[in-house]
């Protein structure tokens, strides 16, 4: 094989738990070409892959690597969260903490050497001032720079002083567990040994299920005689020897530790317990990835432009149309730092979130070479895998904690460009300018030209940037010109194509997170009410065993989820510490995006309707339909297609009343699929191509106060938007039970300051 072979091998561990094709395997060769699996209890043929054939596995979800997951300093953690993410926002707040000063200090130390024990207090002390003033200058550094815009929190930050010894036992502790952060987990408190002797534990069990009697005695009652009890046999013992059998709060503890199922079964009987809890089944310099950079900003159109030598080619209507759109567009980009090729680019117009930037990482999972092909590439996109570290500069978004458990969980290791040294900053910046310099003087004037869109139909909205077209561009520049360039300086010759080949041959990044994996580290977050069909979700039910194990243990709670915008057929459910993959049981759903489903609602006609019962031949023929529909699938695979949120599928849910339900052709089925909903506007609502335009918030200068800026970005996901729009009036819910309100920042585990 060719050393510039367009194929990357990806480098796999003796500790990483390998799934081929829903199947856990184990490596057993490891060779330059190629891979050899077999199933890990060491029987079954051997399963010979080469790298091409790993990179498609990869890119289909065949293939899924979890690094590390059987790395033995990692055996007592695996009895808790899986992630990060899983843990209570108090926890992560803690882990962050630690994660933080553990950072700081090993930096002192590799700066300073040995620290002697009468400077470590003071040192501490230091190590904090140094942490604001960096943090002060690098706030300074990212102000209004080439159209960049930084979201200031109105808080100072506050960094908590620790002790030397503690954060020496953390950074020991971390070390020790193979860099896994939960072993930071404060774990005080869980397996405390109860303050009750023996013998008022026995007395307190008995009053506890004397509660599941078909009599249906209440709480209180129950309590009432157990503490009679307690009077009656402390009158005939010794003082030093009287029996505390607890409080009300206590015993009706006791009481809700009882399984929900449990009690209905012993207080109301087992007909009612299962026509309650019946299960309704339906039908059924580095090398690549070693080191990235993430960047957010404006979209300098204008100087692309002129630095492309076109400007004066363009009539005063286009350049006021891209002066216009240099305020309005945002990019979200990810460069390798070794290659300097793009594994990911977003184009939005969006205020930049924790939402954007997760779209962005997300993006460095995947083959990204159907975007391309849809623009009119005619080279490959396959750069992707997983992310060793990560380099960010100081935008609020980047420092919050969201993001920090987000990329902890994918394996990476986050770090901020120290303030000292400006070469580590810039890169995207200097890919831009080259682009616009070089790249773009390949495309003449009447290119730029077509991008925009006059105001025939409607004069009065004038000319404007199509974002399609503007995609096309920047892609086919990206893809097909940068990438293939070669670079006389950092490269020596190469083009960036060419050093991620080379240096992939040379050492292979890592896998990316695919499947299920992919979706518990960048799936959106929402909470739902288990229901006895499941977990409803777009109008779409989600089933599984253990999801109403969960449900009889506890009826009406609230269990988060997480969604993949590329693949809708499964959801990941959280029961507090472990991950649940529950399948979807409409079989259609497989392999459906977002849009898809969406659009299949639309064919569908379930929209603002009560009847959504619909027969297999119908769902079918949409699902063919759909298929067809050129459109969808190019903003499936679309860079500057609106970025999805908990407010898009909000919109989906207000307005899907039932969920979708197969049933046998009736003679009513059949009338209702001749009724016609199409002029009824759904796609565009809920795809955000109705989302109101974010302002230029550029005019906010350094000298305005807290407050001031406080007031202007304290609203700033309902921005633009009518008191009207901002009401969330309760959607409809026939099939009851569940919750259509997507979680907020504060509800969620996953969100910290997502805007």
């Amino acid at each position: 094989m060719s050393v510039l072979a367009n194929v990357t091998g990806f480098e796999i561990g003796i500790f990483d738990r390998i799934t081929l094709r829903d199947v856990e395997v184990k490596l057993v060769l490891d060779g330059i070409e190629g891979k050899a699996f077999q199933r890990r209890e060491g029987n079954g043929p051997i399963d010979v892959l080469n790298n091409q054939e790993i990179q498609s596995a990869l890119a289909n979800d065949q293939l899924i690597v979890e690094r590390g997951f059987y790395d033995p300093r990692r055996r007592e953690l695996d009895k808790g969260a899986s992630l990060l993410q899983d843990m209570s926002p108090k926890e992560q707040d803690d882990v962050g903490f630690k994660l933080l000063w553990v950072t700081l200090l090993r930096r002192k130390r590799d700066e300073v050497g040995r620290i002697p024990h009468a400077r470590r207090k003071k040192l501490m002390r230091q190590i904090r001032e140094e942490y604001y003033a960096d943090y002060e200058e690098m706030r300074d550094l990212a102000h209004f720079r080439k159209f960049k815009f930084s979201y200031e929190n109105s808080d100072e930050p506050h960094l908590k002083l620790a002790s030397y010894e503690a954060v020496s036992e953390w950074s020991l502790k971390l070390e020790r567990a193979g860099g896994d952060a939960r072993v930071l987990r404060d774990r005080r408190g869980t397996g405390k040994k109860s303050t009750f002797t023996p013998e008022e534990l026995h007395l307190q069990g008995h009053f506890v299920w004397r509660y599941l009697s078909s009599t249906e005695p209440t709480g209180a009652y129950l309590f009432g005689i157990m503490k009679a009890v307690e009077r009656r046999l402390n009158r005939s013992r010794p003082d030093g020897d009287k029996l505390n059998l607890g409080s009300r709060s206590t015993f009706y503890n006791r009481l809700d530790a009882i399984p929900d199922f449990s009690k209905t079964v012993a207080r109301l009987g087992e007909a009612k317990a299962m026509a309650k809890y019946n299960v309704v089944i339906g039908k059924d310099r580095g090398y690549p990835m070693d080191m990235v950079e993430a960047d957010e900003c404006r979209l300098d159109l204008v100087t692309l432009i002129k630095n492309a030598k076109v400007w004066d080619q363009l009539s005063s209507e286009e350049q006021q149309a891209f002066r216009d759109a240099s305020e309005r567009f945002w990019f979200s980009a990810v460069v390798d730092h070794a290659s300097t090729s793009f594994l990911s680019f977003r184009l939005h117009t969006r205020n930049p979130s924790v939402a954007t930037a997760r779209a962005a990482f997300e993006m460095t999972a995947r083959d990204k070479t159907q975007s391309a092909r849809n623009a009119g590439c005619k080279s490959e996109w396959k750069h992707c895998g997983g992310i060793r570290s990560i380099r960010l500069d100081a935008a609020a978004w980047y420092t919050s904690e969201a993001v920090l458990t987000t990329l902890t969980d994918a394996k990476s290791t986050k770090f901020h460009s120290p303030v000292k040294m400006p070469w580590l900053r810039g890169t995207i910046e200097r890919i831009f300018g080259t682009i616009g310099s070089l790249t773009l003087q390949h495309f003449s004037g009447r290119t730029f030209s077509n991008v925009v869109r006059r105001g025939d139909h409607d004069p009065k909205k004038g000319a404007s940037v199509d974002p399609v077209m503007l995609e096309n561009i920047l892609l086919r520049a990206i893809v097909d010109i940068y990438h293939n360039r070669p670079n006389t300086g950092k490269l020596g010759g190469m083009s960036p194509k060419q050093a991620w080949l080379v240096g992939c041959r040379e050492r292979p990044p890592p896998p990316p997170p695919t499947g299920y994996l992919r979706r518990n580290i960048y799936g959106i977050n929402l909470t739902r009410v288990i229901t006895t069909e499941g977990i409803r979700v777009i109008g779409f039910h989600f089933q599984s065993e253990e999801i109403q194990k969960m449900r009889r243990d506890d009826t009406d709670r609230e269990v988060h989820i997480r969604i993949d915008m590329q693949d809708l057929s499964e959801i990941t459910v959280f029961d507090g510490e472990l991950a649940l993959r529950v399948p979807c049981r409409l079989k259609q759903l497989k392999g459906l995006s977002y849009w898809d489903a969406t659009a299949l609602l639309q064919e569908l006609r379930l929209i603002d309707t009560e009847y959504t019962n619909r027969t297999q031949e119908q769902v079918d023929a949409a699902r063919e339909y759909i298929d067809a529909q050129a459109e969808i699938g190019r903003i499936k695979y679309s860079v500057a297609s609106p970025i999805v949120t908990e407010e898009h599928i909000q919109r989906v849910e207000r307005r899907v009343m039932r969920g979708i339900r197969t049933v046998p052709v009736t003679e009513y089925s059949h009338e209702v699929s001749a009724q016609d909903f199409s002029g009824t506007p759904f796609t565009d609502d809920a795809w955000g191509y109705t989302d109101p335009t974010a302002g230029d918030d550029l005019d906010l200068g350094k000298e305005q106060t807290a407050e001031a800026a406080a007031s202007k970005y304290g609203a700033a996901p309902g921005k633009g938007k009518s008191k009207k729009a901002q009401v969330q009036p309760p959607s409809a819910n026939s099939d009851g039970g569940t919750s259509t309100s997507a979680v907020g920042p504060k509800a969620s585990v996953r969100y910290f300051d997502e805007h």
